[in-house]
């Protein structure tokens, strides 16, 4: 037998979310077949990441969004390109 099987994961409502499917989801989202360069599957793995975090963190209040490891590779980029919303595009 062979099957599909589709997730559909809103980011906003991770909060309310309980332990176990929020680990489900890193998996499943660990596991998606897209690219790594694709926007959208990287947001979704960011943001389950970071409730985790947040969890895990519970007792101490501590900033998830300051610092990111993206944030070099990021600032490097737009020096040379936009992002228009839908890719990046050469800078002027």
């Amino acid at each position: 037998m062979k099957t599909t099987i589709a997730f559909n994961i809103d980011t906003s409502t991770l909060q309310g979310c309980t332990d176990d499917y929020l680990a489900a989801l890193w998996y499943i989202a660990q596991t998606n077949p897209a690219t790594n360069d694709n926007h959208d599957a990287g947001v979704a793995v960011e943001h389950i990441g970071r409730e985790i975090i947040r969890r895990w963190m519970r007792g101490v209040p501590v900033p998830l969004w300051n610092i990111q490891g993206r944030d070099h590779y990021h600032q490097q980029l737009i020096r040379f390109a936009r992002w228009n919303g839908q890719e990046w595009e050469a800078a002027q």
